[in-house]
């Protein structure tokens, strides 16, 4: 039996849906009795309100994704219900709802761009990368005015993780996201003027402030810039009201200014940022989540350089530098790159070294039957041609393979890796799926493990010099870009080109010869001092670098 509702019932849950004031508007509904004899609309707006209420968890967006694909599968001519089912799974972090609904509205219609966003997007959270940058392609084709606020930045960010992607055909996307930005920006120009700083103002614009990998390369830089040459602006993209916690509190002291911008609209936070008279602007962010490309691509300080957070061009017309190393980037590729790249002498980032690290295990497991394989990367990294490499060791040695999400633990996403496991033949008895550890725990796993397995063609970094600081060495891949070379600069830099394979075979045959634990055990023993005394762990001389450039860039 349907609920029927007054003039004023209505009224009154309008007024308070349209006023943001979801959780009442929440409550009022579910006092109405029976949610199911409620009519659709308000079963809509009540799932709507779930999934775009700033107070909601996991479980508010999950019920939210059970009410939408249920009206939807009622009524598939609903396709507000499917829009939303999209939006509440994405923030569920659930597929299980959502993709056989657009598999098969797909199968029917593929030109609806909402319908193959969808698809992007939720193979893109279930690591399905080849998938997401395949229905990321069709998007941008479908819709080619999306510029950097849409699909195409996505598309890009996505095309670090495939594996067949060249460098040229990252570098021809970027361009095409520089030509749309030009052709539909309605920013003013910034006019450049020689600003008359006592200090060289540097800000460094960034949403990850916060316990993020950025932070583990930022922390000790920041606190050893010459503060008396140079002026540190904070421009922090983290919602206060959220992240303001002790990592974020470190920075906030640490600048000479700090401020939220959040809630800044790009006109307004380019307005804002150039009236701080900025003399360097650093983007710590790239593609990645929380970026503000528009206020880098319309030009909001003198000098713009990216470092740290992405590992790649932006191919944006007023992005200046990049900061690499000689191992990352060839000189006959800098025209892949619309950046001017700026050689650091060894290793373009450097990691603060953590305070009460655990002891390392001195010698691989001898004493255990089976080799133990180890990778905490991302499962994102986890590409089509590793999972052929990986499960061919396993396969063929006698050994494990210990697995951890860096990014946490979501069902679906270890459910989705067993099956492409299961698809080359492999014994899941032989792989371990680790949950992710409290954070004073997590790096205790590295002595589950004899060597880490490191991803390809997109490597890991905060895992890897993790890894070494455990004294445990990365078996890493040969690369063709910035991206795809970090790992081999980890190494290079501490003279272990041996666990550098030069294809998926030579990777392979590494990975039996490494078996031999006699080998490990002198590298073993002494591989955390030999990192601890590394460039991997030099911030002092990465300081001194770093503010050479400042000054030499300035100038030019």
């Amino acid at each position: 039996m349907t609920i029927d509702l007054n003039q004023d019932q209505k009224i009154k849950l309008k007024r308070l849906f349209e006023s943001k004031n979801y959780s009442k508007f929440e409550a009022q509904i579910e006092r109405l009795g029976n949610f199911e004899d409620l009519p659709i609309f308000l079963k809509m707006g009540y799932a709507g309100s779930k999934t775009i209420n700033s107070k909601s968890k996991k479980k508010d967006f999950l019920k939210a994704s059970i009410i939408f694909e249920k009206i939807y599968s009622d009524d598939n001519k609903n396709l507000d219900a499917l829009y939303n089912l999209i939006l509440s799974s994405l923030k569920a972090e659930v597929s299980i709802y959502v993709l056989k609904h657009l598999d098969n509205f797909y199968k029917l219609n593929k030109k609806n761009p909402k319908i193959v966003e969808g698809l992007a997007r939720i193979h893109f959270q279930l690591a399905n990368m080849d998938l997401s940058v395949k229905y990321f392609s069709e998007l941008v084709k479908l819709n080619p005015i999306y510029t950097i606020d849409g699909g195409r930045l996505s598309y890009l960010a996505s095309m670090n993780y495939s594996s067949n992607i060249r460098q040229s055909d990252y570098f021809n996307e970027c361009k095409i996201l520089s030509n749309k930005f030009e052709e539909y920006s309605s920013f003013p120009t910034y006019k450049i003027e020689n600003n008359k700083n006592q200090r060289l103002k540097i800000g460094f614009l960034s949403a990850d402030f916060k316990d993020h990998s950025v932070n583990y390369f930022l922390k000790d830089i920041i606190s050893k810039i010459d503060k008396k040459k140079f002026y540190l602006i904070g421009l922090s993209n983290l919602d206060a009201s959220k992240h303001h916690k002790i990592i974020t509190k470190y920075y906030q002291k640490s600048f000479d200014e700090w401020f939220d911008i959040f809630d800044y609209s790009d006109k307004d936070l380019i307005d804002f940022i150039r009236s701080l008279n900025i003399d360097i602007l650093i983007d710590l962010n790239g593609f990645t989540y929380g970026n503000r490309i528009n206020v880098f691509a319309a030009r909001s300080a003198k000098v713009q350089i990216g470092w740290c957070g992405y590992n790649n061009s932006l191919g944006i017309k007023n992005m200046d530098y990049l900061i690499a190393d000689k191992n990352l980037i060839k000189k006959e590729e800098q025209n892949l790159y619309s950046e001017k790249i700026i050689f650091f002498p060894k290793i373009w980032n450097a990691m603060s070294k953590p305070e009460n690290l655990p002891d390392v295990n001195d010698l691989p497991f001898k004493n255990d039957k089976k080799f133990k394989f180890g990778s905490f990367n991302s499962f994102k990294k986890i590409s089509s041609d590793v999972i052929k490499v990986w499960s061919k060791i396993l396969r063929n040695s006698n050994c494990e393979l210990y697995l951890k999400n860096s990014s946490g633990y979501n069902k679906e996403l270890y459910d989705n890796l067993k099956k492409k496991f299961e698809k080359e033949k492999v014994d899941l008895k032989n792989i371990f799926f680790l949950k992710r550890s409290e954070k004073n725990e997590f790096m205790k796993d590295y002595h589950k493990i004899d060597v880490a397995l490191d991803t390809f063609p997109y490597p890991g970094v905060t895992t890897s010099f993790q890894a070494y600081l455990m004294g445990v060495p990365v078996l890493t891949m040969r690369g063709f870009n910035f991206n795809s070379r970090c790992g081999e600069s980890i190494n290079i830099n501490l003279g272990l080109n041996k666990f550098i394979a030069k294809n998926n075979e030579d990777y392979f045959k590494k990975s039996i010869e490494l078996q031999e634990k006699k080998k490990l055990i002198h590298l073993r023993s002494i591989l955390r001092k030999k990192v601890l005394d590394s460039p991997l762990f030099d911030t002092d001389n990465f300081s001194k670098n770093l503010m050479a450039v400042f000054n030499k860039v300035v100038k030019s």
